[in-house]
């Protein structure tokens, strides 16, 4: 046995070694078998689901209270704004008291002015209309001439349409009344948001010490952080945000007076506050000063001028001064801003639209701060 055993040592180990080379590369020239992809575990596929229903029922519930839960998050989005002004007071020496005071009462009567100018000019738009009958009307020839379309029986139609009865069967008094009582319950949620403010700008620096007690020393840290991190990011948006739409809307301002355009100051404040919703918030703002152009002047050339200079005033402050202002911090996917945009205009209306990118910048900054989370974070940024 041992003769054998010594017969095949050194030849016997070359025979297998190129035996085990050549099945190797047998094994390697075999076409390899397509994997399928592996199914979806149920615990997964559960998580989905439940996902999907926490979002649903979160909807129904914000929309079901939102008389509650959107003054909050007003005053929750405001305290960012309220904040920085108070600090500022308190820099020129005032005392703490009288600092909260000055800045309640200054954005009280911003708001206050702002609503009060939209009633005013809303009332005399309303009682304006009528009289831009015969500039449509004439308008309205002028066009059909041009294009050679008979019209007699339209216009036969239209001139038995006298504005002036409609109008008073609309009831102008009793619109301005209804006008009014909506004045009057937009200052109740206003002192209801301010009242919020001011509760949670006074608590916020008693909730921070809290959270290092109620947590471990790393936990409260990262809490702390992330907390930081939204203060930063919303005085940084809400900031540029606010200084990008009041210089668009005095731009828009000054184009209107320049071209003569009636309730100017109305057009402009309109565009000021739509400017905060994104992307279809600039663009709905340069569409009634120009269909009023229309009808002030009877003529297309004005209005297309005024539609030139706004849209290009538009552009030129939200898609090159803004992102440069901006810079990278609230960089958002536009697919998500959009999807953002019909979620929350979808369950508070208007003002759920304005606040569709501040709620998703936050919930993008927490994300980024969450280990787990930083996928969701990557996912909604824009880069």
């Amino acid at each position: 046995m041992n003769t054998r055993h010594h017969d095949k040592g050194p030849a016997g180990r070359k025979k297998q070694a190129a035996s085990s080379v050549k099945s190797l590369k047998g094994q390697e020239t075999m076409p390899k078998k397509p994997s399928s992809p592996s199914p979806m575990s149920p615990a997964r596929f559960t998580a989905f689901l439940l996902g999907i229903l926490v979002v649903m029922a979160s909807g129904f519930v914000l929309h079901q209270l939102q008389v509650v839960f959107k003054p909050l998050l007003i005053a929750i989005f405001l305290s960012f704004i309220f904040d920085p002004m108070v600090g500022f007071f308190r820099k020129l020496k005032m005392p703490s008291f009288l600092a909260y005071l000055v800045a309640l009462i200054v954005v009280f009567w911003s708001f206050y002015l702002v609503g009060l100018v939209v009633y005013a000019s809303f009332a005399n738009l309303t009682q304006r209309i009528p009289q831009y009958q015969d500039q449509f009307n004439e308008l309205y020839r002028n066009l059909l001439g041009s294009l050679r379309i008979p019209h007699e029986e339209v216009q036969a139609y239209i001139d038995q349409i006298r504005f002036q009865d409609v109008w008073k069967e609309l009831s102008i008094p009793s619109l301005i009344r209804s006008t009014l009582g909506n004045f009057l319950n937009f200052l109740g949620k206003l002192f209801l948001v301010l009242l919020f403010t001011v509760y949670i700008v006074l608590g916020k620096k008693h909730y921070l010490s809290k959270i290092g007690k109620a947590f471990s020393k790393e936990r409260g840290r990262q809490i702390n952080r992330i907390i930081h991190n939204i203060d930063i990011g919303m005085q940084k948006y809400l900031g540029i945000k606010t200084l990008v739409s009041l210089v668009t809307g005095v731009i828009a301002t000054v184009i209107l007076l320049i071209f003569n355009v009636e309730f100017a100051l109305l057009w402009g404040l309109l565009t000021f506050l739509l400017n905060y919703i994104p992307q279809i918030g600039s663009a709905a703002a340069t569409i009634p000063p120009i269909l009023l152009c229309i009808f002030q002047h009877g003529s297309i050339f004005p209005a297309l001028w005024v539609a030139i200079l706004l849209l290009t005033t538009q552009m030129t402050m939200g898609n090159v001064v803004e992102p440069k202002l901006m810079g990278s911090g609230l960089h958002m996917s536009p697919l998500v801003v959009i999807f953002s945009l019909i979620f929350w205009g979808f369950i508070w209306g208007p003002a759920g639209m304005v606040l569709a990118v501040p709620i998703s910048a936050s919930i993008q900054i927490i994300c980024s701060n969450i280990d787990s989370l930083r996928p969701i974070s990557l996912f909604m940024g824009g880069d």
